[in-house]
């Protein structure tokens, strides 16, 4: 597990471009939420991946750093609406 979680919350931002400390933040959090909707019956660790590093680099060269976080957010928004229909 460290060194998935290491690749994923650590590599993943570096590689982009963001803050690492945003990344282990923000997972933590999530990993938090979904323990306390799954009340605690899914051991899981929720972290970054690496599918995202292609888009998030183009969309970065290519509209800037605002336009590629509003369409992570998006994605984000559109990830939680998929799971409260599942």
């Amino acid at each position: 597990m460290l060194f998935v979680a290491f690749g994923a919350l650590v590599l993943v931002p570096i590689l982009i471009g963001f803050d690492p400390n945003v990344a282990l933040f923000t997972a933590g959090i999530g990993a938090l939420i979904f323990q306390l909707i799954t009340k605690g019956k899914v051991p899981v660790f929720l972290a970054s991946s690496f599918a995202f590093i292609a888009p998030i680099t183009a969309g970065i060269q290519q509209f800037g750093l605002a336009a590629t976080m509003s369409g992570l957010a998006a994605a984000g928004l559109l990830y939680m609406l998929l799971s409260l229909l599942v």
